[in-house]
Parts: structure tokens; C-alpha cells; sequence
């Protein structure tokens, strides 16, 4: 495959699969209190259709960075290992929020009531925050480096690394969903992670549209 090639499907498949993952984001806030199952159910399934076509892109993401820059390996190496952990912890989380609201036999919010809700705390907060935050940062060193892309595309990762990193600490102010700034506050597990969203969106329009060196 050749590199312009290469750069067109990692884009296609960043745009696809981060534009079907953002659709999910909505489905968390149609309902106030406990949200139905086929509402719960929806967003589990498009959250994990999305993340399997992220993968993709971080595979591809990967090779662009690697081709004809063999310093930058350990760096693509980087950005591919944490974005999978971090599309890992998600597609855990989202198991347990689905299978908390298919034996539940009343309605409930999976995400903070149920025995399994603590366990995906850290998992959608401070776990996710960290990997984003490695992923943005590697990302944003290799396109400095190697540069294969825009410098302000690799300021603009950084930028939003130091966000995703600000929330970390939220897993001491409790866990109350409905606070900007909690362990699943919809700063922690919303706001942060849509910014990584959008960075991948911008990356992967940049790759469509930008020629290979």
C-alpha cells in the first residue's frame, strides 16, 4: 500500500468511526434519573461499534507515522498501545453498564447505581484520562518529529493532553454524575474524551486532505 493510500483509509476510517462514537454521547443525556434499557442498550452498541473502527485507525495511525521514520517507531508504538487501552477500559466499562441494565429488573442507571457502577469509575474517568493523555502526547510528539503532518495539529494534542490530564484528580470529589468535576462527573467521562474525539476528526481530514511528503 502506498503512503497516500495508506493516509486516505486511516482518515476514512478516523472520520467513521469517531462520528459514530460522538452519536453515542447524546443517548447518556436524553433522560433524567434512570434511562430505559433500549436507551442503555443503544449506546453500548454504538460505543462499541465505534471503538472497533478506532482500532483501525490507530493501526493505520501507526503505519503513517512509522513510514520511512524508523526513529519515530517507539512513539507510533506508543500512540497505538495506549489508544487501544484506552478503547479497551471503555468497551469493559460499557460490558458492565450492559449487562447491569439486561439483569436488572427495574429500571436503573448503570453507570453510578448497581453492584458493578464503582468498577467503572476509574475505568470511564482517571484510567481513561491518563491513556488519552499518553495518546495525545505521543501523538503530538510524532507529528513534531516526524513531521508528517501540520505543527499546530501536534500543539492542539498537547493542549488537549493537558486537559484529559487536569482530570485525573477527580477521583477524590465523589462520584456524583451530575458534577462537572467527580470521578464520573461529565467533565471526567464526556468533555474530555469528546476532545479527543475531535482531534482524531481534525487528524483524520488533515490525512484525507493533506498529499504524503
Amino acid at each position: 500500500m502506498t503512503e497516500l493510500s495508506l493516509r486516505r483509509y486511516t482518515g476514512i476510517f478516523g472520520l467513521v468511526a469517531t462520528l459514530i462514537s460522538l452519536t453515542e454521547i447524546p443517548l447518556y443525556f436524553m433522560y433524567d434519573g434512570a434511562p430505559p434499557q433500549w436507551d442503555i442498550l443503544t449506546r453500548v452498541l454504538v460505543g462499541i461499534v465505534g471503538s472497533t473502527i478506532l482500532i483501525v485507525f490507530l493501526v493505520g495511525f501507526r503505519l503513517v507515522i512509522c513510514q520511512g521514520r524508523p526513529q519515530l517507531e517507539w512513539a507510533a508504538t506508543l500512540v497505538l498501545v495506549s489508544g487501544l487501552m484506552w478503547l479497551t477500559f471503555s468497551m469493559v466499562a460499557q460490558s458492565m453498564e450492559a449487562g447491569t441494565a439486561i439483569v436488572s429488573k427495574v429500571p436503573i442507571d448503570p453507570t453510578v447505581d448497581g453492584v458493578l457502577a464503582p468498577g467503572q469509575f476509574l475505568l470511564w474517568g482517571a484510567i481513561g484520562r491518563l491513556m488519552t493523555t499518553l495518546f495525545l502526547s505521543a501523538s503530538g510528539f510524532a507529528i513534531l518529529r516526524g513531521r508528517f503532518m501540520q505543527a499546530w495539529l501536534a500543539w492542539l494534542a498537547f493542549v488537549i493532553a493537558l486537559i484529559n490530564l487536569a482530570f485525573v484528580p477527580a477521583m477524590f470529589f465523589g462520584y456524583d454524575a451530575a458534577q462537572f468535576y467527580s470521578a464520573v462527573g461529565w467533565g471526567t467521562t464526556a468533555t474530555a474524551p469528546v476532545l479527543v474525539l475531535w482531534w482524531i476528526i481534525i487528524a483524520s481530514i488533515l490525512l484525507l486532505r493533506t498529499p504524503a511528503d
